[in-house]
C-alpha cells in the first residue's frame, strides 16, 4: 500500500467513525508516520478520536494494514495534560502532532498550549512521586540477568531502562518527545537537565550486545542519573 492509499484509507476510516459517533465526537485525528508522510509499505494507520463521552476504540486489519482508532474523552485527556505524570510526555507529544481529519481543527493546538503552560513545580512533584517506579527496577533487572546468566533477556531490560529514563527526563525538564524508541531517546539528549555522559552511554547501551560492556555502562549511567537527581533535590 502506498502513502496515498494509506492516507485515503485513514480518511475513510475517520469518516465512518465520524458518521457513527459525530454527536459524541469533538474531532477525529491522524497521527504517526502516515500523518508525517514517513510511512512505509509496512506501516500501520493510527487514528485518535477526542470525544465528549466514552466511546469504544476500534482495531481493524484492512488488507493486512493494522488500523486503530484510539479514543479518549476530552476530560480524561485534559486531566493527563494539566496534571503531569508518567503519561504526560506521550500525550503532550501526541496532541502536538495530531492532524484533524474531521471535527474541530483548533482542538489539538489549544490542548497543547494548555499542556506546556503547566507550572514547572508540577513536573518536579510528578517525578518525585514516580521515582521509585521509573528506571531503578529495570536497571536492577539488567544486572540480575547477568547474575543469573540470562544474557538473552538483558537487551529487553536495557530498552526498558532507557525508555523509562526518557520519561523521567521529560518530567525533569518539563518537555516531551515526538518520536518512539531510540529516536525519542535521542531527542532527550538536547534537554538541559540530563545525566553526565548521557548521550554517549545511552547510545552505546542501546547498540551493545556485550553483556559485560552493558553492565559497565549501565552502572555508570545509573550513578550519573542518581547524581543528577541528588543535584536537583529529588533523591
Amino acid at each position: 500500500m502506498t502513502h496515498n492509499e494509506r492516507y485515503s484509507l485513514a480518511m475513510r476510516l475517520a469518516e465512518d467513525f465520524w458518521k457513527e459517533h459525530g454527536d459524541r465526537c469533538i474531532c477525529c485525528c491522524l497521527y504517526g508516520s502516515t500523518s508525517r508522510g514517513e510511512d512505509t509499505r509496512w506501516s500501520d494507520i493510527e487514528l485518535f478520536a477526542i470525544t465528549r463521552e466514552k466511546v469504544s476504540p476500534s482495531f481493524l486489519l484492512v488488507d493486512t494494514v493494522p488500523s486503530s482508532i484510539n479514543t479518549m474523552t476530552e476530560s480524561h485527556l485534559l486531566d493527563i495534560l494539566l496534571n503531569p505524570g508518567e503519561r504526560w510526555p506521550f500525550y503532550a507529544g501526541l496532541v502536538k502532532g495530531l492532524e484533524v481529519l474531521f471535527g474541530d481543527t483548533s482542538v489539538p493546538e489549544r490542548y497543547y498550549a494548555a499542556a506546556i503552560e503547566v507550572p514547572y513545580e508540577s513536573f518536579r512533584k510528578a517525578l518525585k512521586e514516580s521515582i521509585s517506579e521509573l528506571v531503578f527496577e529495570s536497571w536492577g533487572r539488567i544486572l540480575s540477568c547477568i547474575a543469573r546468566k540470562k544474557h538473552e533477556d538483558i537487551y529487553c531490560a536495557v530498552i526498558e531502562t532507557l525508555l523509562e529514563m526518557r520519561t523521567a527526563l521529560c518530567l525533569l525538564n518539563a518537555r516531551h518527545v515526538n518520536r518512539d524508541y531510540f529516536e525519542g531517546i535521542r531527542e532527550t539528549f538536547g534537554f538541559e537537565r540530563i545525566p553526565e555522559r548521557y548521550a554517549f552511554l545511552a547510545t552505546r547501551l542501546w547498540k551493545s550486545r556485550d553483556p559485560f560492556g552493558i553492565a559497565r555502562d549501565a552502572r555508570e549511567l545509573m550513578a550519573n542519573y542518581r547524581s543528577l537527581l541528588r543535584k536537583e533535590g529529588l533523591l
